[in-house]
């Protein structure tokens, strides 16, 4: 389980899986013995098989040692646990046929991104963006480089996708709450760089035109909502939809000032709407 506790071990999932013992990196050895973590500390607390370690492993076709294997991994990393944390706070047990991680919540990056995605919402729900952005800043900033870099095999390429869709969430929802409080030219930098990673995500486009009309840049603006519609025609074969057809409205009405920004904050189910659109398309392609 993990435990609220004060961690002798902290790791992070939310870039390259890594160990830290009071400060210091430790040396998880192989890809395979660091993907055995990073798949027990998803599981935040919950039994393993060894069933699903190997599947997760090696997929469909595992080599006839993997359960000899997979032992050895767990093995080598209790090694590297136990000395170092005689407390045990951080342990693997052996539970029914799996393994469980025991370790201190707070020394989970994933933990804490999903802390402050929580109190994200639940300032949203207030209305105090303030706080929401306040919030999101400590997600995002929880999050270095690619999610579960340097693990291997299809299981972790599939959580890897569920995170970093996670962190693009939480990215948004910042976008969104600082454009609420106004702040239209800090956060032109950041969509720059997701509208080049998104280009046919419409609501990524509409905080854009959004964020440049309030900073002032009103032909800029419309001429990225041509570009957009065009890009959406020509690739998707679709019009614009309501949230980048009321942004371009409300530059036209000379409205950004007091405009709310498309969309809301918390977005799983939006990302996720996004995501099936783009894989309807390129199937039909």
């Amino acid at each position: 389980m993990l435990i609220d506790d004060q961690p002798t071990f902290t790791f992070t999932l939310l870039g390259p899986v890594q160990a830290w013992h009071r400060g210091a990196e430790t040396d998880l050895g192989s890809p395979q013995q660091r993907t055995t973590l990073a798949m027990l500390l998803l599981r935040e607390g919950s039994a393993v098989t060894l069933d699903e370690l190997i599947a997760n492993m090696w997929g469909s076709e595992p080599p006839r040692s993997a359960a000899t294997t997979i032992r050895t991994y767990v093995s080598r990393l209790r090694a590297i646990f136990i000395p170092a944390d005689p407390a045990q706070a951080t342990r693997i047990d052996s539970v029914g046929g799996g393994y469980v991680l025991h370790t201190p919540r707070q020394g989970v990056d994933l933990f804490r991104f999903s802390r402050h995605t929580a109190s994200a919402a639940d300032a949203a729900r207030r209305l105090n963006w303030r706080e929401v952005a306040a919030a999101q800043q400590q997600a995002v900033d929880a999050a270095a480089g690619q999610p579960l870099a340097g693990a291997i095999g299809p299981y972790m390429q599939a959580q890897r996708s569920r995170l970093q869709q996670l962190v693009t969430a939480a990215r948004l929802d910042l976008m969104h709450a600082l454009l609420r409080q106004g702040r239209h030219r800090e956060v032109l930098p950041e969509l720059t760089t997701m509208v080049a990673e998104h280009p046919l995500w419409e609501e990524v486009q509409a905080l854009y035109m959004t964020a440049l009309a309030g900073s002032g840049r009103i032909a800029e603006a419309l001429e990225h909502y041509r570009t957009a519609r065009r890009d959406l025609v020509e690739q998707l074969g679709i019009e614009p939809g309501t949230q980048l057809r009321r942004a371009h409205q409300q530059i036209l009405d000379n409205n950004v000032a007091t405009a709310t920004p498309p969309g809301r904050v918390m977005t799983r189910q939006r990302q996720r709407r996004h995501q099936m659109r783009l894989v309807r398309h390129r199937t039909a392609s």
